[in-house]
């Protein structure tokens, strides 16, 4: 039984193969989610339910099988999971986390400072992209998983900053897109590696099946370099557009408030 999406060496084909792990991964969040995340009234049910549908994309097949065959799939389930679908569960359990008790609170207002979610973010993201690193647990399912799950608590750690409760940020909106814009530099780094390589850096996708003939080892990394940035960096940018309109807008009614005295 195939639990997890992982490199198998066997030819890629489009028949559609059940893994089961990743459905009891997500019905695992949801049933935390429902037991302890939620709270009543607002919209943050919905947001949880789009993070996890987004994981759910990411993980399950199609694209998390391919990603043991391509690493431009392996880059797609990585923006999907540490960039895109972190910030909507988070939204999720804002509610709940600013109800949290003083011990927890101490702990997530520590979380929400910049400098330990930028060392833990970026130490994942550049540490899961190490050749070494990516060749030696992508060839297993547990090693796979461990890939997955660092990537989600990097992007969770990514995004808290931003999306804390008022009563936990510690940083003002101008400090938090500059926060993330700053969180997109490190990057660049493996995504040039890939892109300018004379090589392919990952043994895996040098050597695992061809998808298709003319998707050749070489453009396939570059074609996930520039994903990294192309595709990854817009996401960030949307996170910033929403901070400075909600900020914005804050302002404005401040504006309106003070000529209505």
């Amino acid at each position: 039984m195939t639990w997890w999406c992982a490199a198998t060496g066997q030819p890629w084909s489009w028949a559609w193969r059940a893994y089961p792990g990743v459905w009891l991964f997500i019905g695992l969040l949801a049933l935390l989610y429902w037991r302890f995340g939620r709270t009543t009234g607002g919209t943050g049910s919905r947001w949880f339910a789009a993070g996890l549908v987004l994981l759910w994309l990411a993980l399950d097949w199609p694209l998390g099988a391919l990603g043991g065959y391509l690493a431009s799939a392996h880059t797609g389930q990585y923006i999907l999971i540490a960039l895109a679908a972190p910030p909507l569960l988070l939204l999720g359990l804002r509610d709940r986390a600013a109800q949290a008790g003083a011990g927890a609170a101490r702990w997530l207002r520590t979380l929400a400072g910049p400098v330990p979610a930028f060392l833990g973010y970026n130490l994942i993201m550049l540490g899961t992209h190490v050749p070494e690193v990516v060749d030696g647990l992508m060839v297993s399912q547990l090693g796979s998983f461990a890939i997955d799950l660092l990537w989600l608590i990097g992007g969770l750690m990514l995004w808290w900053p931003v999306v804390a409760p008022p009563a936990l940020q510690r940083l003002s909106p101008p400090l938090a897109m500059a926060y993330l814009f700053i969180q997109t530099i490190p990057a660049i780094f493996p995504a040039a590696f890939l892109v300018f390589a004379d090589y392919p850096l990952y043994r895996l996708y040098e050597l695992a099946p061809r998808v298709s003939e003319g998707y050749t080892p070489r453009y396939d990394h570059q074609v996930a370099g520039l994903l990294m940035k192309i595709v990854g960096d817009p996401v960030v940018w949307i996170g910033i557009g929403v901070v400075f309109f909600r900020w914005a807008n804050a302002e404005r009614r401040k504006d309106l408030a003070a000529a209505g005295r």
